[in-house]
């Protein structure tokens, strides 16, 4: 159990990483809508994660 939530962890940091590049690339496009959607799903992983790490 505690290797299947270390792996989700592992997993949800990659995930929160990949999406704060991708909304730091749509910061500077046009696109702001797109900005806001992926920092808004950054903010929520993020909220995930320290949920499950306390």
């Amino acid at each position: 159990m505690h290797y299947q939530q270390n792996e989700y962890l592992e997993r949800l940091t990659r995930l929160h990483s990949l999406k704060l590049e991708q909304a730091n690339k749509a910061k500077i496009s046009p696109n702001s809508l797109m900005y806001m959607v992926l920092k808004a799903e950054a903010e929520a992983i993020d909220q995930e994660l320290k949920s499950r790490q306390s």
